[in-house]
């Protein structure tokens, strides 16, 4: 069995993305220790007895504080003494690949969620980040990709050889992400009014996710669906690089909008909130394969999201959801608009969404492709 090293950037990212895998490779024999940073560690790792290492990560592009992280992050690799580093997130791999290349680590594996050069960039941001992946690439000895359509642009760039990424999707729990029946209740449990037309949205509120051109779009509505009210689960993590809670409460203040609009904060009752949504919006700018849009359609609401990476991997218009183009306004409030009058078409598509979360994305096959790769690359890299 093997002592592997799981990095990422966050506590926040520790509990909801990774807690499954780890628990899955320590279920597997394999003595598995985390870093991350940030101190509210998941109870079931705790209970484990799964080291994990805290660790600060540079929030800006300062080259002393990553040389600096860079320093610390091989003693933790050079004392545990891994089979294998997985790392995970934007600063947090570029610290972990080159400190386990630095230390010679026999198999440095990197997740991308959602590569960091992306549509929305302007054409020198993006190559230069397409440049750093490339650099980034040359050390790594296996990419694990959420997004098909990033492994198929980084083979295509020969930014990474195909012999060297592959594909895992991603994965949701349909039992907890389950369509609920007694709306009302769950209403009641959570405070919230009943007879309105709810548009949900989940994630943290960062600039990149798209939730003001979402606000934008829900006060067009507002005075057409007097019943409207506008649900964000999520706010900011003290890991948030760019937090954009206050200046979208402004925002919301300054339309006049505050008694239509509801924001939880970071939640681990996502599920119930989703249950009292007519709609869900994933307005977001860059993604690798949004989980959140996979909870909600797990949950069997009809979806409309933003036509990016990742989000046209899951929906085909019309059929599994509803597709348009990042920051256009209009087209989002006509879309809301079209699923509030349009009760077949909401039916249609939240019978779709399920059927698809059902059959390509529960949890348990993305977590066995993920353990599957990783034993495979060990053996590799062991032989």
């Amino acid at each position: 069995m093997a002592r592997i090293l799981q990095v990422c950037n966050a506590d926040f990212t520790l509990a909801k993305f990774l807690l499954p895998l780890v628990l899955k490779l320590a279920d597997a024999g394999h003595t598995v220790e985390c870093v991350c940073e940030g101190g509210n560690i998941p109870a079931e790792i705790t209970a484990r007895g799964i080291v994990v290492h805290p660790f600060e990560f540079p929030r800006r592009g300062d080259p002393l504080q990553f040389l600096a992280g860079i320093r610390r992050m091989r003693r933790i690799v050079r004392r545990g003494r891994y089979d294998c580093v997985n790392s995970h997130n934007r600063n947090a791999s570029i610290i972990a690949r080159v400190a386990a290349w630095l230390e010679n680590t026999p198999l440095s594996i990197y997740t991308a969620r959602g590569f960091y050069f992306h549509d929305d960039q302007g054409a020198i941001a993006h190559e230069v980040t397409v440049w750093l992946e490339a650099f980034l690439a040359r050390i790594t000895d296996f990419t694990l990709s959420q997004s098909r359509e990033d492994v198929d642009y980084v083979v295509r760039r020969g930014i990474i050889p195909r012999e060297k990424i592959e594909w895992i999707g991603n994965g949701i729990s349909t039992r907890r992400f389950t369509p609920v029946r007694e709306r009302h209740a769950v209403e009641t449990e959570l405070g919230f009014r009943g007879n309105c037309f709810r548009v949900g949205a989940t994630g943290r509120l960062v600039q990149g996710k798209g939730f003001i051109d979402l606000l934008e779009a829900f006060a067009v509505l507002n005075p057409t669906i007097p019943n409207a009210e506008l649900l964000l689960i999520g706010g900011n993590i003290a890991q948030d690089i760019h937090p954009f809670q206050r200046q979208f409460l402004d925002r919301v203040d300054a339309l006049g909008l505050r008694q239509k609009v509801v924001v939880t904060g970071v939640t681990d009752c996502v599920e119930k909130h989703l249950a009292v949504c007519d709609v869900f919006v994933l307005p977001s700018y860059r993604e690798g394969v949004p989980r959140s849009l996979l909870e909600a359609m797990s949950m069997g609401l009809p979806c409309i999201a933003t036509d990016i990476r990742g989000a046209r991997e899951i929906i085909k218009h019309g059929e599994e959801g509803l597709l348009y183009q990042p920051k256009d306004v209009p087209a989002l409030a006509r879309l809301i608009d079209r699923l509030y009058r349009d009760g077949e078409l909401r039916t249609h598509i939240a019978r779709n969404a399920r059927a698809l979360a059902l059959a390509q994305y529960d949890e348990a096959g993305y977590l066995q492709k993920q353990v599957s790769a990783i034993e495979r690359f060990l053996h590799r890299a062991q032989a």
